[in-house]
Protein backbone atom coordinates (compact mmCIF):
# COMPACT_ATOMS: atom_id res chain seq x y z
CA UNK A 1 0.00 0.00 0.00
CA UNK A 2 1.44 3.61 -1.03
CA UNK A 3 0.58 6.77 1.36
CA UNK A 4 0.77 10.06 -0.04
CA UNK A 5 1.19 12.72 1.95
CA UNK A 6 -0.28 16.52 1.57
CA UNK A 7 0.91 19.59 3.17
CA UNK A 8 -2.04 22.39 3.36
CA UNK A 9 -1.02 25.84 5.00
CA UNK A 10 -3.73 27.73 6.91
CA UNK A 11 -2.26 31.01 4.83
CA UNK A 12 -2.68 31.39 1.56
CA UNK A 13 -0.15 33.00 -0.06
CA UNK A 14 -1.37 36.24 -1.89
CA UNK A 15 1.38 38.73 -3.83
CA UNK A 16 0.60 42.06 -1.79
CA UNK A 17 2.65 44.18 -4.39
CA UNK A 18 -0.10 46.88 -6.13
CA UNK A 19 -0.51 46.14 -10.09
CA UNK A 20 2.05 47.94 -12.42
CA UNK A 21 -0.77 50.75 -12.77
CA UNK A 22 -1.25 51.70 -9.59
CA UNK A 23 3.02 52.20 -8.37
CA UNK A 24 4.59 55.39 -8.44
CA UNK A 25 6.54 56.77 -11.35
CA UNK A 26 9.87 57.08 -10.87
CA UNK A 27 11.18 60.51 -8.89
CA UNK A 28 12.48 61.90 -12.68
CA UNK A 29 13.95 65.17 -11.05
CA UNK A 30 15.95 63.26 -8.86
CA UNK A 31 16.99 60.80 -11.59
CA UNK A 32 18.03 63.72 -13.69
CA UNK A 33 19.88 65.95 -11.04
CA UNK A 34 21.92 62.33 -9.83
CA UNK A 35 23.17 62.18 -13.28
CA UNK A 36 23.88 66.05 -13.49
CA UNK A 37 25.84 66.23 -10.68
CA UNK A 38 27.97 63.13 -10.83
CA UNK A 39 30.66 62.37 -8.48
CA UNK A 40 33.91 63.03 -10.68
CA UNK A 41 32.38 64.65 -13.47
CA UNK A 42 32.19 68.50 -14.48
CA UNK A 43 29.51 70.61 -12.86
CA UNK A 44 26.33 71.13 -15.42
CA UNK A 45 26.18 73.88 -17.35
CA UNK A 46 22.61 73.63 -19.01
CA UNK A 47 20.56 70.40 -18.86
CA UNK A 48 18.30 69.97 -22.25
CA UNK A 49 15.61 67.62 -22.13
CA UNK A 50 12.59 66.51 -24.61
CA UNK A 51 9.19 68.15 -24.53
CA UNK A 52 7.42 64.68 -22.85
CA UNK A 53 10.16 64.93 -20.38
CA UNK A 54 9.75 68.55 -19.69
CA UNK A 55 6.55 68.16 -19.11
CA UNK A 56 6.64 65.33 -16.67
CA UNK A 57 9.00 67.31 -14.44
CA UNK A 58 6.12 70.18 -14.91
CA UNK A 59 3.68 67.42 -13.41
CA UNK A 60 5.98 66.83 -10.96
CA UNK A 61 7.34 69.67 -9.78
CA UNK A 62 4.93 72.46 -11.01
CA UNK A 63 5.08 75.38 -13.16
CA UNK A 64 8.07 76.52 -10.79
CA UNK A 65 10.37 74.75 -13.70
CA UNK A 66 8.76 77.22 -16.16
CA UNK A 67 8.94 79.99 -14.38
CA UNK A 68 12.48 79.81 -13.35
CA UNK A 69 13.71 77.75 -15.88
CA UNK A 70 15.75 76.10 -13.39
CA UNK A 71 15.93 72.22 -12.00
CA UNK A 72 17.50 71.74 -8.44
CA UNK A 73 18.30 73.71 -5.42
CA UNK A 74 19.45 75.72 -4.21
CA UNK A 75 21.02 77.30 -7.30
CA UNK A 76 19.40 75.25 -10.19
CA UNK A 77 20.65 74.24 -13.15
CA UNK A 78 19.13 75.54 -16.50
CA UNK A 79 17.02 73.76 -18.28
CA UNK A 80 15.89 73.85 -21.98
CA UNK A 81 13.62 71.93 -23.67
CA UNK A 82 15.23 70.73 -27.34
CA UNK A 83 12.70 68.20 -29.38
CA UNK A 84 15.87 66.86 -31.40
CA UNK A 85 16.96 64.93 -28.74
CA UNK A 86 16.83 61.06 -28.93
CA UNK A 87 14.20 59.73 -27.25
CA UNK A 88 16.26 57.73 -24.82
CA UNK A 89 17.29 58.65 -22.39
CA UNK A 90 15.07 61.98 -23.38
CA UNK A 91 17.82 64.55 -21.67
CA UNK A 92 21.58 65.37 -21.90
CA UNK A 93 23.90 67.28 -19.69
CA UNK A 94 26.07 69.68 -20.83
CA UNK A 95 29.31 70.29 -18.73
CA UNK A 96 31.00 73.34 -17.88
CA UNK A 97 34.58 72.82 -20.00
CA UNK A 98 37.43 72.83 -18.24
CA UNK A 99 39.03 75.84 -16.65
CA UNK A 100 35.70 77.51 -17.77
CA UNK A 101 33.35 79.16 -14.63
CA UNK A 102 30.97 77.18 -12.34
CA UNK A 103 28.18 79.08 -13.44
CA UNK A 104 28.68 81.19 -16.58
CA UNK A 105 25.12 82.69 -16.54
CA UNK A 106 25.56 83.75 -12.64
CA UNK A 107 29.53 85.33 -14.35
CA UNK A 108 28.10 87.57 -16.71
CA UNK A 109 24.88 88.69 -14.73
CA UNK A 110 27.44 90.14 -11.66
Amino acid sequence: MVTTATITTATPVIDRRPPTALRPLPDVARDVLAVAWAPGAAPPREIRVRPELHDRLRAQLGPAVEVSGLLGDPAGVPLVVDPLLPRSPGFEVRRVPPGGPVRPRLAAAA
